[in-house]
């Protein structure tokens, strides 16, 4: 079985989960989705229905009633601004970001004719519904209270909104907004953080209007030409057809410029689960799509050659017993040993110390066809090999120190890490070799993994004895490959509050499996975390388990992943929260499509 979406997690190609409860009208503007889990009672998101401030309120009642009025968007913040001194409540500015800050022991102080708030801070949200992880810094806020006819005020108001972790995981949505790959044939999603209730389609097609963000221009795109704009706000009829009016000058685009736009805004407004099928126009008129139906209407699974997903139903486990290669059978009870030079005829000391995942389906052998063709690391991490399932033969790729585990993207190129330097070794499909020393700041890869996009890469980076998570863009230029613009994930201000990190693998396209523990001996579990370390939620527990590896495939169904625990059990992800063990005595594990 494979993985499925949970709350703040989003698989590319199914619905957005997105927190809240608004409806959806049958005309006018498209406005908060429903969230499907609402729909069987299971409500994940909360409601705020905020008071203004009561006559004669004191001042530890007007900041309380402020920072919890500061949950709820409704009628721009209208009733958060109740709470401030006139002059304040028409110039503060709740959406030019936010800070989300630890509430739990952390409460507003005050005296006579003052309040302050001082509180660690998890993170920040910028104007643009960037989230940025906080590390060490401290929030310290004086409200500046004042008097205005008898009543207390704030007169000092924060840049942007206050909001409490709790508030944050539980009524704010993670919105993919999508892109292009530099070279145009696959798309990758940003990641922007809004209110529920500001959580609209008009919000994620604004975000993907604004063009590619900085930090990811080196590798990303936009399909929208210059010139072509959004105009008004889109609009959905009572069957969930959704309108997207464009500037007149989008009916110049070509055809291919046409599908390429279509698609980016098909995929960034797919989530909302109101929306079955979208048209555009340009400058009033109906715009003509390659590929539409016959009322001119487009869907995402018309698009879905642009997401790097297999869509298999059958994804392997293979793991290492003794130094053998097999196959874990579909029931989970039994290893199938592959024939051949790493399968029967291997032992621990020829074996291999890690197995390729690959992203892409894997061939079926056949009579007619020779077996698949698998990746591998030499027993002693020193050779990168490549042998084609029951042959003697096993043919050396590349060559390094304390190799690490491989991975096949889905161009058929492999790569994996030799920990000297460190350098970062790419193995074309062609058999060519690209490499380059990553500069990490004196630290290690301990483990990494690649994106099924390409794009960016999430490292375990260890320096003594500390471990951490950190993301970085993986890039091809006239024939060289790069790694770069490496950013930092700190969740030890999760809610998971992770200080160790020890393996990562990739869920979906903006979806982590993390290993983690709180402290250097605790117990190391597996979490879900989103790509800009917006939050961790536990995938498990594991009954004291501790585990050493996570390997994962996504899918355009889901994901299938696996862990290795320390004594060498195999488990496989079944549901939400349950692992079943499947295997004992492995050594390595590595799952395909």
């Amino acid at each position: 079985m494979t993985l499925r979406p949970t709350r703040r997690a989003v698989l590319s190609g199914a619905a957005l989960l997105l927190a809240g409860c608004a409806e959806v009208p049958s005309t006018g503007a498209v406005t908060q989705a429903e969230d499907p889990h609402q729909a069987s009672g299971q409500r994940e998101g909360i409601d705020v229905a905020p008071q203004p401030p009561a006559d004669g309120a004191s001042i530890d009642l007007v900041v309380g009633g402020f920072l919890q009025a500061m949950t709820s968007a409704r009628d721009d913040y209208r009733v958060a601004r109740a709470y401030l001194t006139k002059d304040m409540a028409d110039r503060w500015d709740p959406h030019s970001g936010a800070t989300i800050y630890q509430a739990t022991n952390h409460k507003p102080t005050s005296t006579v004719a003052t309040a302050s708030l001082q509180a660690p801070i998890i993170g920040t949200v910028d104007a643009d519904g960037h989230y940025h992880p906080g590390e060490s810094q401290t929030l310290k806020h004086d409200f500046g209270m004042a008097q205005e006819s008898g009543q207390w005020r704030i007169s000092r108001p924060p840049e942007g909104l206050l909001i409490s972790q709790y508030t944050f995981q539980r009524a704010w949505s993670a919105i993919p907004v999508y892109f292009f790959a530099a070279d145009a044939d696959r798309l990758v999603p940003d990641v922007i953080h809004l209110p529920s209730l500001g959580a609209t389609p008009d919000a994620a097609l604004r975000a993907m209007m604004a063009g590619v963000p900085e930090y990811l221009k080196p590798a990303l795109r936009t399909a929208l030409p210059a010139g072509v704009r959004a105009v008004g706000t889109t609009t959905v009829d009572a069957v969930g057809v959704v309108t997207v009016p464009l500037s007149a000058s989008a009916a110049q685009l070509s055809e291919s410029q046409r599908r390429l736009l279509a698609s980016q805004v098909t995929w960034t407004l797919s989530g909302f689960a109101a929306i079955s099928r979208i048209r555009f126009t340009a400058g009033g008129s109906l715009l003509p799509l390659p590929e539409a139906a016959e009322d001119n209407t487009v869907s995402a699974d018309l698009y879905a050659d642009l997401l790097p997903l297999p869509s298999t139903d059958s994804p392997t486990v293979v793991a290492v017993v003794k130094g053998q290669m097999g196959r874990v059978n579909a029931a989970g009870q039994a290893l199938q040993i592959m024939p051949g030079a790493l399968g029967q005829d291997a032992r621990p000391e020829t074996g291999v110390s890690a197995v390729a995942s690959t992203q892409f389906a894997m061939p079926v052998a056949t009579v007619s066809t020779p077996g698949a063709v698998w990746h591998a690391v030499s027993a002693d991490r020193r050779s990168l090999v490549k042998w084609r399932e029951g042959s003697d033969q096993v043919d050396v790729v590349a060559t390094g120190v304390n190799l690490l585990r491989p991975q096949v993207l889905v161009d058929r190129s492999v790569v994996t890490f030799s920990t000297t330097d460190p350098t970062l070794i790419v193995v074309a499909a062609d058999g060519s070799r690209m490499s380059t020393v990553v500069d990490l700041g004196g630290r290690t890869v301990a483990s990494f993994s690649v994106s099924p996009d390409g794009i960016r890469v999430a490292l375990v980076l260890q320096r003594g004895k500390t471990y951490g998570l950190g993301i970085g863009l993986l890039s091809r230029q006239d024939g060289a490959v790069h790694l770069g613009h490496i950013v930092d994930m700190p969740l030890s201000s999760s809610d998971a509050n992770l200080s160790r990190i020890t393996d990562v693998a990739w869920l979906s396209q903006i979806q982590l499996c993390v290993l983690g523990s709180a402290i250097e001996s605790g117990v190391t579990a597996p979490y879900e975390v989103i790509v800009d370390g917006s939050g961790a939620t536990s995938m498990g527990p594991l009954s004291g388990t501790s585990v050493e590896s996570v390997v994962a495939v996504p899918m355009e169904t889901g994901a299938e992943a696996v862990m290795l625990s320390e004594d060498g059990k195999l488990l496989h992800h079944e549901e939400r929260f349950h692992w079943r063990q499947v295997l004992q005595g492995v050594s390595a594990v590595a799952t395909t499509a």
